[in-house]
């Protein structure tokens, strides 16, 4: 939505900005803070999905408002969880931003798909493995909107109100796309992500199944 208007919210002073990339890490290894994620392949899994979609998102910066990371932290969401989609939400976030470029709307765009993330964990699009595309459809939807509408709080205070509800606006067109974006992400490339992580998921299922097992044993 930023595209539509050309704001981008109140600058940061390098203080300030320190401080919210400091919270946002601990925020992002609090939620990692597990016992399974103390696995070196969970860690190198993790890392690798953090990387890959963080290049992705970089690379797709001329297309307007098409947000790639918005499907995967739905889908790791429902998949492995809220913690570890937060996680990966403040992660990409900072990773991509750091190329992008970095202010007072990373914060806002970590909250937003930490959101579609927690949404993606309650969601039930993903059943026994299996990626349920039609529920994924609309959960898109309402996340494209959802996730701008959250990004654009962040020139609250620099803004009038009606300058805000200009700005929204005339960010709708940048909606659509991102909703747009996201059916087409999740049509092309949603089950094979989700078969992707899947294998992460099921290997700490039988890591506990060993688990569980020893101790009953002993």
């Amino acid at each position: 939505m930023f595209q539509s208007y050309g704001i981008h919210g109140p600058l940061l002073g390098p203080v300030t900005g320190l401080v919210i990339d400091v919270v946002l890490l601990a925020l992002a290894f609090w939620m990692l803070a597990s016992p399974d994620m103390r696995k070196a392949t969970n860690v190198l899994t993790f890392i690798t999905l953090v990387t890959s979609i963080s290049l992705l998102r970089v690379l797709m910066v001329p297309l307007p408002n098409i947000q790639p990371v918005t499907i995967a932290a739905l889908i790791i969401g429902a998949q492995l969880g809220a913690r570890r989609g937060i996680a990966f939400a403040v992660l990409v976030s900072m990773t991509s931003n750091f190329i992008i470029g970095d202010g007072i709307w990373t914060l806002y765009q970590a909250i937003g798909w930490s959101t579609v993330a927690v949404i993606g964990s309650a969601s039930k699009i993903v059943i026994n493995g299996k990626l349920n595309l039609n529920k994924t459809y609309v959960y898109a939807i309402i996340c494209a909107f959802l996730f701008d509408f959250i990004v654009s709080l962040s020139i609250i205070g620099t803004v009038s109100f009606n300058e805000f509800i200009i700005y929204l606006l005339n960010g709708i067109p940048y909606d659509l796309l991102h909703a747009v974006g996201n059916l087409t992400i999740a049509a092309w490339f949603g089950n094979w992500f989700n078969d992707s992580i899947a294998n992460f998921q099921s290997m700490e299922e039988i890591e506990q199944t060993v688990v569980d097992g020893y101790v009953t044993r002993t």
